[in-house]
């Protein structure tokens, strides 16, 4: 059966499970928006240290038990056993004491931060960057129970939510002229994820099972996918946000036209981020259950519908990034066209690596994308270091595309390679 008579079999099936989780991160696309609003109330100090302080809460994230998110999402799908219980129930536990621990470290070491950005006046971010990281491994512990079921549709009811309250809130302090500062919205972030914790909680509260309590072996099985989940975050940090941290640094002056840039083309990304939150269990179920034969072709499909919605966007940061520019930011950043098109013709080659990523997480060779998102950020630390001083922005811009490539061709010959000697 080809790819379009596969989509079209399934296509009920596709629009009950697919849409909720477009639908879902779409509110993420939807923050986008209102970042270019924030982006155009902001002094462009002010969004300086916004877009710095964004890339520590990410790290934050990832270290705080957000690289254990994964080993949840893939290693609770693979059945409904005491087993998969007993796992969800451990990697629940060390994503919530790492994450404390994370939102310590930031705390502690403000300072050190501080003197390293030296331009820029950090002070107030570390504390609701802080709540941001507790308050995000809260909310997405039920949010992960309902995505290996595939109640994309409770997930979604959560995620719009949780936009509602932080949009709203970031809404009224730009209508009133009172967004002046990056820490109003990580706060605005802190309320909207214990807003969504409590409404996922309330979808979610039968797939909880502390009474399965733990096991040695159950923590040891999270530890050691979440190890390789772990190394490939960071090497994933290092390569999709070292350019903004280089920049704060070596070309201030381009961080806000990046930052603006990057935020119009990641719009985008939440198809892939959709596509993603379906295909990880979906993978690690089929792997586990006996129809590997039938892994590749759902990958491929995904990538063809992913591909197809994306298009229209990607047409126009192509063939028009400076109108784009133009119309979003009103002439703002329209110095920044090139970035835009850079990438936004990037984005025709991310779900390619995005999806057998994912793929090779759900088939248990997590261990894949690790090297290939290794091989990319020596090569995008490389090459930042030698384009961003002489370039800037647009330097930066066309590091993360030769890394992106490069790391997208890796993991898909090498997934591609391990489905086909296992079926």
């Amino acid at each position: 059966m080809t790819q379009l008579g596969y989509l079209y079999e399934i296509r009920h099936r596709l629009v009950r499970i697919g849409l909720p989780a477009l639908v879902s991160r779409g509110m993420f696309a939807l923050w986008g928006f209102v970042t270019i609003f924030i982006i155009r109330s902001l002094p462009e100090d002010a969004y300086a240290v916004y877009a710095v302080a964004k890339s520590f809460e990410m790290f934050g994230t990832l270290l705080g038990g957000g690289f254990i998110h994964q080993a949840i999402l893939k290693l609770a799908s693979e059945g409904d056993s005491r087993r998969e219980k007993q796992l969800a129930n451990s990697g629940i536990l060390m994503s919530l004491v790492f994450s404390c621990i994370a939102a310590a470290l930031l705390l502690a070491g403000g300072g050190p931060l501080q003197t390293f950005y030296g331009s820029l006046d950090l002070g107030g971010v570390y504390l609701p960057i802080a709540g941001v990281i507790v308050s995000g491994a809260l909310c997405g512990f039920p949010r992960l129970l309902l995505l290996t079921k595939h109640r994309t549709r409770d997930v979604m009811v959560s995620d719009v939510a949780q936009f509602i309250v932080r949009a709203g809130i970031v809404g009224v302090l730009i209508l009133t002229g009172a967004l002046t500062t990056a820490s109003q919205i990580f706060t605005a972030t802190v309320i909207a994820n214990l807003v969504a914790f409590c409404i996922s909680f309330a979808l979610a509260r039968g797939l909880f099972s502390p009474s399965q309590g733990m096991s040695r072996g159950s923590l040891s099985s999270v530890m050691s996918f979440a190890v390789i989940t772990l190394g490939t975050t960071v090497a994933n940090f290092v390569y999709t946000r070292t350019d903004i941290l280089m920049l704060g640094k070596i070309a201030p002056d381009d961080v806000a036209a990046y930052g603006a840039s990057r935020s119009l083309t990641g719009v985008i990304l939440m198809i892939t981020h959709a596509g993603n939150m379906i295909l990880l269990p979906l993978v690690s179920r089929m792997w586990t259950s006996g129809k590997r034969s039938l892994v590749s072709a759902r990958v491929w499909s995904t990538v063809l519908i992913a591909e197809v919605l994306a298009l229209p966007a990607v047409a126009v940061c192509v063939l028009f990034p400076r109108e784009a520019l133009d119309f979003i930011y009103s002439g703002k950043y329209s110095d920044g066209w090139p970035i835009t098109l850079v990438l936004g013709a990037l984005l025709v080659v991310r779900p390619l690596g995005s999806f057998f990523a994912t793929a090779s997480a759900g088939v248990g060779k997590p261990q894949y994308s690790f090297y290939g998102v290794l091989i990319s950020g020596i090569v995008n630390v490389g090459l930042n270091a030698i384009l961003i001083p002489r370039m800037g922005g647009f330097g930066a811009a066309l590091a993360t595309t030769a890394a992106v490539v490069l790391g997208t061709v890796w993991i898909v010959l090498i997934s591609t390679r391990f489905i086909r000697s296992n079926v």
